[in-house]
C-alpha cells in the first residue's frame, strides 16, 4: 500500500469515526411487549420512543400539569374534528367538566347538533364526487353525510331563531352570538339523543362555547333565509370576544389545547396575548410553518407574539388528530379525577 493510499484511508477514518461526546438525556427505547400489557406503562413509554411519540408524551404531561395546577383549560378545534368520532370524546370532556372554554367553527357546532338526529356514515376517500352529488351525499374525507341531515337542521334552526327573535322583539335588543349558541343547547334538550352533544352539555354545565364565525356554513344559510322573512332580525358578535377575553384575564392559570389551525387556534392564542401568553400549550396539527400560516405556526413563533409564555411548557404534536387525541384523553384525562375536576 502506498503512502498516498494510507493517507487517504486515515482521512476517511477521521470522517467516519469522528470522536463524540454523550450529548442528550435518557435512553431511546420502545415498550416491552414481552410481559403483560400495562396501559399506564405503555403511555409512559412514549417519552423514550422518540420523534412525535416523545412530543405526544410531553403533551400528556402538560395537560396533567394544567389539571393539577387548576388551570382554566381553553379547548379549540376545527369542524373536521366534529365530523369524525372525536366529537364523542369532546362530549365526554364537556359533560365531565374537564375543559372550561370551547372555541370551534360553524361546522363544528352544526355537525355536533346534526348527529343528535342522524348518524354520519362510513364512506371512502376515493368515492366519486359527481356520483355522490347525484345521490345527495356529502363527503368529508372518508365520511359520508346524507343531505337529509341539513334538511333536518333547517327545521331545528327555525325553532332556535324563532325563539331568539321573539326575545329580541320583547326586549328591543339584538341577540348576540353567545346567546344564540346557548339557545341551540337548550333546544337540543327535547331530542332523544341530546346527551350525545357537547353543545347540550356546554349549556347545561355553563361552559362557554363560542363559534367563530357563526355565519359560515349551514348556520349562515339559515341566518340568511330567516332574515329574508324577518328583515329587522340581526345578531351581534362583540359579546363572544368579550366573554373570551374576560375569561382569560380572570383565570389564575391558562392552559390551551388546540386541535388543527384556523380561527379557533388564532382566537384562543390571540386572547392569551393579554396576559403575556398561556401558561401551558398543546398544539395538535399537521400544518407546516414554512408558508407563514397561523395553522402551521409552531410554539416558538407564538412566543414572539406573546401568545405562549417564554418557557418550556408547550409542545406541538405533528400528526392526525383522530389517532393522537384519543391517546391524549386516555393518558391525561381518564384517570383518578384531579383538582381541575372541581373547577368552577
Amino acid at each position: 500500500m502506498t503512502d498516498s493510499s494510507t493517507d487517504i484511508n486515515e482521512e476517511i477514518r477521521k470522517s467516519l469515526f469522528k470522536g463524540s461526546v454523550e450529548l442528550g438525556t435518557g435512553k431511546i427505547k420502545g415498550y416491552d411487549f414481552e410481559g403483560g400489557f400495562d396501559a399506564a406503562k405503555f403511555f409512559e413509554s412514549f417519552k423514550d420512543t422518540g420523534f412525535q411519540a416523545t412530543n405526544l408524551a410531553k403533551a400528556v404531561d402538560l395537560i396533567k400539569k394544567m389539571r393539577a395546577d387548576g388551570a382554566t383549560i381553553f379547548f379549540g378545534f376545527t369542524s373536521n374534528v366534529t365530523t369524525s368520532g372525536l366529537r364523542d370524546i369532546i362530549t365526554y370532556l364537556v359533560k365531565n367538566k374537564l375543559v372550561h372554554f370551547l372555541v370551534t367553527t360553524t361546522g363544528g357546532l352544526e355537525e355536533d347538533i346534526m348527529k343528535t338526529h342522524g348518524n354520519f356514515l362510513h364512506g371512502a376517500f376515493e368515492a366519486e364526487g359527481a356520483y355522490l352529488r347525484e345521490l345527495g351525499v356529502n363527503r368529508t374525507g372518508d365520511i359520508f353525510i346524507p343531505n337529509e341531515r341539513y334538511v333536518w337542521f333547517e327545521g331545528f334552526m327555525s325553532r332556535v331563531l324563532g325563539e331568539v327573535y321573539s326575545k329580541q322583539k320583547e326586549s328591543g335588543k339584538l341577540v348576540d352570538t353567545v346567546e344564540l349558541v346557548r339557545q341551540m343547547g337548550r333546544t337540543l334538550e327535547g331530542l332523544d339523543r341530546h346527551e350525545e352533544s357537547f353543545t347540550y352539555w356546554a349549556n347545561k354545565n355553563n361552559i362557554p362555547l363560542i363559534c367563530i364565525p357563526l355565519n359560515d356554513g349551514a348556520i349562515g344559510d339559515n341566518l340568511y333565509l330567516f332574515k329574508k322573512n324577518n328583515p329587522d332580525f340581526d345578531v351581534t358578535i362583540v359579546r363572544e370576544h368579550e366573554l373570551l377575553y374576560e375569561t382569560v384575564m380572570s383565570a389564575n392559570k391558562c392552559g390551551a389545547i388546540i386541535i388543527g389551525g384556523s380561527v379557533p387556534k388564532h382566537h384562543i392564542m390571540m386572547a392569551m396575548m393579554l396576559r403575556e401568553g398561556a401558561d401551558y400549550t398543546v398544539y395538535i396539527n399537521t400544518g407546516i410553518e414554512h408558508e407563514g400560516s397561523n395553522a402551521g405556526a409552531n410554539t416558538d413563533e407564538a412566543k414572539s407574539w406573546g401568545k405562549i409564555a417564554p418557557d418550556d411548557n408547550n409542545v406541538k404534536v405533528w400528526g392526525e388528530a383522530t389517532i393522537i387525541f384519543p391517546i391524549i384523553v386516555a393518558a391525561a384525562f381518564k384517570d383518578n379525577l384531579g383538582p381541575s375536576e372541581q373547577h368552577q
